[in-house]
């Protein structure tokens, strides 16, 4: 060490530097909706709630709020004092996700203006209180009346709440503003969308053993009528995975304090199409990488090997599944949203050296090398699987038997086909936001020589065709951009150049024939 450089304590005092209340508005700056939501859903899975709601509140087509319901055990005036306290510490239980003590506040500030929070416990009063973004000036927060927040709890449609806790976020930063219903609609369906498959991804363990019921549903204010809930279904990012060759394999990391872990290493099938592998509508092969686990709640869904390998296309085939534990988890750091874990370098070094357990261990490069030969392999072959959008309603049953015989439908809202009056412009008209493809029943009518009323089981030949030249448009998530309406108003035109060749100008022809022969 150069001279000099060592510290003299004896130079040095003690001064203490208070928070600017301002930092407030830094936290949660990493949340997004989804990842807000699992934060408060691990505060409620943590309250041992068995069933937990989030909840579109709207007037119309705007919305209103956000709730998160839950029947845990609730909080006293002590605890909900502690929960609207920044940085307030805890004991948190072996099995609790919560960690930092900022989960309520960072989640619920990062997505809303205020939040409003009603909580009780079996046959205690209830509790309320409010914070919004004006806390940074002096911390303060709202408090309601016991007797109010008892009926703001019973008045929770759809849920019983003997104990329970709310919070419910006004004032949504990522919302859409509009007064159009379809634009509405179209915004909520891929929000719920979203909520549902990372919640499902991040709570997949507790959903699958039961553990807890998550569900989403929609309350109309005017209406004072809830939506039928939408179920959160478990989505395991290891299903799947080869049984084969040794696969899933258990690889020792031998740690530097003397302590063990183990990591287990899984190899995907190429070409492999489902919900499980295709996460948050990407390719699967682009979620390669570490899956970090904590009290069995997914903290990181791949796209990174921890420092040891840079994610590309030949490792696409390959997830590794680590649970953090009392030997491990000092070696990862999590930020507060729990969403970046970094991995410290005495973790990567040991798990570089990881290996098999036995006389003759194999080490984690025979890993990579088994990715790259699966994806060499998977090349020769490029038969790609077929998954079309299901349809609904329109096709004949031995019509829809045939095609489900021969593929899996993908994972998107079935549509419907359907014969409707349109202008003569228009052979189809198509509604993604509806989910439904409209034929022209006036032109149905002349091309298959139909009169009166035209039933589903009619027209099978068209509607089978149109379903195959527009069913690719439905599996798009945002709304259908100029180059798609552009293509559909140039297959119209074209299709109805057809029709007339085929109905119109022989048609015509014929009259002519026939005034020409006298009317003969």
């Amino acid at each position: 060490m150069p001279a000099g450089y060592e510290i003299d304590e004896r130079q040095w005092s003690i001064e203490t530097v208070l928070p600017d209340p301002s930092t407030i508005a830094a936290i949660g700056m990493h949340h997004n909706l989804t990842s807000a939501l699992a934060d408060l859903v691990d505060n409620s899975i943590d309250a041992t709630a068995s069933h937990i709601r989030i909840r579109f509140v709207q007037r119309g087509t705007t919305i209103l709020g956000l709730q998160i319901i839950d029947n845990g055990r609730g909080l006293t005036a002590d605890g909900i004092k502690r929960a609207m306290t920044f940085g307030a510490r805890r004991e948190y239980g072996a099995e609790d996700l919560g960690h930092f003590g900022l989960g309520l506040k960072a989640a619920s500030l990062s997505q809303a203006t205020s939040f409003e929070i009603y909580s009780r416990q079996k046959w205690g009063p209830a509790v309320g209180r409010r914070m919004d973004q004006t806390v940074s000036q002096d911390f303060s927060v709202g408090v309601m009346e016991p007797g109010a927040a008892n009926e703001r709890l019973d008045g929770v449609a759809g849920m019983e709440l003997p104990s329970g806790t709310l919070v419910e976020w006004r004032g949504l930063k990522d919302v859409i503003h509009t007064s159009d219903q379809g634009e509405a609609t179209e915004w909520r369906s891929a929000k719920l969308r979203s909520i549902r498959e990372h919640l499902g991804l991040t709570f997949h363990r507790q959903l699958h053993l039961g553990a807890v019921e998550i569900d989403i549903d929609t309350f109309d204010i005017d209406r004072n009528k809830a939506l039928l809930p939408i179920q959160v279904d478990p989505i395991d990012p290891f299903e799947g995975s080869l049984q084969q060759d040794g696969y899933p394999r258990n690889f020792i990391v031998d740690l530097p304090d003397g302590a063990s872990c183990t990591i287990e290493a899984h190899l995907f099938p190429p070409r492999l199409n489902s919900t499980a592998f295709d996460l948050y509508g990407e390719p699967g092969e682009a979620r390669q990488g570490i899956y970090l686990y904590r009290r069995g709640r997914l903290l990181s869904g791949g796209q990174n090997w921890a420092g040891l390998r840079l994610p590309k296309k030949e490792l696409g085939l390959g997830r590794i599944k680590i649970d953090l534990d009392a030997a491990n988890e000092h070696y990862i750091a999590l930020n507060p949203e729990k969403v970046t874990p970094v991995y410290s370098a005495d973790f990567t070094k040991a798990m570089a050296q990881a290996h098999t357990p036995g006389p003759s261990p194999s080490h984690l490069d025979s890993y990579f090398s088994d990715l790259q030969r699966a994806h060499k392999e998977s090349k020769k072959t490029k038969p790609q699987e077929i998954r079309l959008v299901e349809p609904a309603l329109g096709l004949n049953p031995t019509v829809l038997s045939r095609l489900t015989d021969l593929q899996d439908f993908a994972d998107f809202d079935p549509i419907d086909l359907r014969f409707v009056t349109l202008p003569s412009t228009e052979l189809f008209r198509a509604d993604r936001t509806a989910r439904r493809i409209d034929v022209n029943v006036e032109l149905v009518r002349r091309i298959y020589g139909s009169e009166g009323r035209l039933s589903n089981r009619d027209g099978q030949l068209l509607k089978t065709f149109l379903y195959f030249l527009l069913e690719s448009d439905f599996k798009v998530e945002q709304r259908w951009n100029v180059v798609r309406e552009d293509r559909h108003r140039i297959l119209n035109d074209v299709l109805l150049a057809a029709f007339a060749e085929d109905f119109i100008q022989p048609n015509l022809q014929r009259d002519q024939a026939h005034e020409k022969n006298g009317g003969e």
